[in-house]
């Protein structure tokens, strides 16, 4: 193109939008090819060796750390754990090149057919999205387990997890209890329809309360339910990065256990809410302040299942090997009554009433008054019958 330039067989303007240079540039190639040839338009930095170049030995540790400590990582993973426990900055596109020349191109997942995204809310605070995830956290050779987790629909930060054997009320209703006293009671939860959350209905009984339903009452929260798992979108996709990320952090720092995670993941919320928490639209928190009144104490009671109980003609209810009596009550005004028994797992009890807690002793079924047998014939029974009585006015 120089060349005809040159032989005026071409405009200047032709040469420029052709090369895409400016004119500056085009007089300053045909100087460089006046001077020295076409040899004179090399690039002066041809052959020479990149400044910030890596050094041969920093790349076969890197490609050895991401063969074995670091294998099957996603390349920003890799990335992360690689400034912080290595000191080694690289790109996530430098990761996946090596990832490629040492294990070949990853087969990529089948197309799904794809979900209309659902408009975040407005606040924090205003929905909270809740879900388990079963997995095995802890390895391929260990047992699964349950995660639950809590993440807020506004700003995509988790509020509240926990490590569970399976996905049960009790860990459900542990983490609302974590989430009021850290946050405040929310205006809404978004689930699925599992029977936790709704009672399945029955043509032979009455409608029933779940102990969730039951929290979400008391503490004026409201509990929607999803129509299908892409509804809750937010929540189904963090559990994917969760399960993609947690177990190999677990793995890099030796936590194989349900407690030692628990004991634990308050760092690793943190950790994840700091990357991938977003801004709300609105700054404003959606979170209803605990009434005045209404105690740390009040709350654990309120998230702590209750058994409902109706009263005997003695005050007395059976609950697991206990015998609970209510005491200091009127008789005829608490008869045939329900109660509700709060168990709180660490040998604890409270008996509610209307709002009100009830005093009560309680005894072990063990600890019952046995009466000894008396086998007696019609000849020995008025002898027997006298030591008895002689017996008991003492």
């Amino acid at each position: 193109m120089l060349r005809q330039y040159e032989l005026r067989l071409i405009t200047q303007g032709t040469v420029c939008q052709i090369l895409g240079i400016s004119s500056a540039t085009l007089f300053r190639y045909l100087n460089k090819l006046s001077e020295g040839g076409v040899a004179g338009l090399r690039h002066g930095n041809t052959g020479k060796k990149p400044y910030n170049r890596m050094e041969e030995s920093q790349r076969r540790q890197i490609t050895h750390l991401v063969c074995t400590k670091y294998r099957d990582f996603q390349p920003a993973l890799v990335c992360k754990y690689l400034f912080r426990d290595e000191g080694i900055s690289v790109s996530e596109e430098f990761i996946r090149k090596i990832i490629k020349s040492n294990e070949g191109a990853r087969a990529g997942k089948g197309l799904e057919e794809p979900h209309p995204l659902r408009r975040r809310r407005n606040r924090f605070g205003e929905l909270i999205q809740i879900d388990g995830s079963p997995h095995r956290w802890f390895g391929e050779d260990e047992e699964p387990c349950s995660l639950l987790t809590f993440v807020d629909d506004a700003s995509g930060q988790i509020t509240a997890a926990g490590f569970f054997p399976t996905e049960t009320t009790e860990g459900y209703l542990c983490l609302i209890q974590q989430h009021v006293l850290d946050y405040g009671i929310p205006l809404a939860f978004y689930s699925d329809r599992h029977s936790i959350f709704t009672a399945v209905p029955r043509e032979d009984r009455e409608p029933t309360v779940t102990q969730f339903q039951r929290v979400c009452s008391l503490l004026g929260i409201e509990s929607i339910l999803a129509l299908t798992p892409q509804a809750k979108g937010r929540v189904e996709r963090l559990n994917q990065t969760l399960q993609g990320r947690w177990p190999k952090e677990f793995k890099l720092r030796g936590i194989g256990d349900i407690t030692t995670a628990n004991q634990h993941i308050k760092e690793f919320i943190s950790e994840f809410n700091e990357e991938f928490g977003v801004k709300p639209f609105n700054t404003e928190d959606a979170h209803i302040p605990l009434p005045k009144g209404l105690s740390a104490k009040d709350i654990r009671r309120i998230c702590t299942p209750w058994e409902t109980r109706v009263l005997s003609k003695q005050l007395t209810v059976g609950y697991k090997n206990l015998i609970v009596q209510i005491q200091g009550a009127s008789r005829y005004k608490l008869q045939g009554k329900e109660i509700q028994i709060v168990d709180y797992g660490d040998g604890e009890l409270e008996v509610i009433y209307e709002e009100k807690l009830l005093p009560f002793k309680i005894t072990t079924r063990d600890q019952l008054t046995t009466f000894e047998p008396y086998e007696e014939t019609p000849k020995t029974i008025d002898r027997r019958l006298d030591e008895i009585s002689r017996r008991e006015l003492v």
